[in-house]
């Protein structure tokens, strides 16, 4: 998804088409990780603050950054965007999309007074409806509802202390408030339209545990490279792989690089090495022994060279090849 398709997707939502939900979120470490937990909160006019946060997408937030794909190096002025479907991300968006379907309505005063954990942020959620499944033609499937998510990470609760209190305009007067009140900013922070999911700040990524997520990915990827016998020292290569920024380099890994070079021979590999600076110890093997070698085999196999090293489009500018 580009930046214009996002804007047409964003400007087609109605929300009247959609039913809406209201959820909030928190966070608890275990053994697998970072896990949210979401419970419902009721709340009327839904769709109003929807609006709300795309016009501010639309009229803002696309207007001054471009959409691209997701990594953890993006500079700030890009937004990064991953398919539902991807290796890294699936499995979030599974469990978030379940988690804030099937959660359970709770009164706002439960979130304020802390019978509920307190909220890390909330999200919008909506489904698209449907005609009914009898109003469909004879033989004719209905494509399955569109789903939508805007999620912010802030807690949107105000709470009365010892020395302040709550209030609420009622016509022209002001009057104490019993209830927790409720305030949103515009921004979003993630949003999942079209199976797409954008990431549009780096701090909800923490509650994604896209650091630790990255990580595993990455050690996926050394096994695929350590089965490839194409680099010496292994574990030197391991130790430069897993450290520093390294292991998000990980994300952009291109297998055919790898499979490429492990079907070569020792003169072709040499040749087509030499041209990035990758030098081949005495078995005929990446070497691995130098950290600035290990950091160039990484970009290689990662595809940060200034030009594509299967002849394909030019992809990233970290390394230039030597001449």
């Amino acid at each position: 998804m580009d930046t214009q398709n996002l804007i047409a997707a964003l400007q087609s939502v109605n929300g009247k088409d959609y039913e809406w939900r209201f959820a909030l979120y928190s966070t608890h470490k275990s053994r697998d990780g970072l896990q949210l937990s979401w419970n419902a909160c009721a709340m009327r006019e839904v769709s109003a603050w929807v609006q709300q946060h795309i016009r501010q997408l639309l009229e803002k937030t696309l207007a001054e950054r471009t959409l691209t794909e997701y990594s953890p190096l993006l500079p700030k002025e890009e937004i990064g965007v991953l398919p539902g479907e991807s290796e890294l991300f699936r499995e979030q968006l599974r469990e978030l999309l379940h988690g804030v379907r099937t959660a359970e309505q709770n009164a706002p005063e439960d979130f304020a007074n802390g019978v509920l954990a307190k909220p890390v942020g909330y999200a919008f959620y909506g489904k698209e409806k449907l005609p009914p499944p009898e109003s469909a033609a004879e033989g004719e499937e209905l494509a399955a509802p569109k789903e939508i998510v805007l999620l912010r990470r802030a807690n949107p609760f105000i709470s009365g202390g010892a020395k302040s209190l709550l209030c609420v305009a009622q016509g022209g007067e002001v009057a104490e408030s019993d209830y927790p009140l409720l305030k949103f900013g515009p921004q979003t922070d993630f949003l999942f339209i079209e199976g797409q999911c954008v990431f549009l700040s780096e701090s909800v990524t923490k509650d994604f545990d896209m650091e630790s997520r990255a990580e595993a990915l990455c050690n996926r990827r050394l096994a695929q490279i350590v089965q490839a016998e194409v680099v010496g020292n292994f574990e030197q290569f391991e130790l430069a792989a897993l450290s520093g920024r390294n292991t998000r380099k990980f994300l952009d890994f291109d297998r055919e690089i790898l499979d490429h070079i492990a079907g070569l021979s020792i003169e072709a590999r040499i040749e087509f090495l030499s041209t990035y600076g990758v030098e081949l110890d005495a078995e005929g093997k990446m070497n691995t022994e130098d950290p600035e070698q290990c950091e160039l085999i990484i970009d290689l196999l990662c595809g940060r060279s200034c030009l594509d090293v299967l002849g394909r489009l030019a992809v990233g500018i970290n390394i230039k090849p030597r001449e």
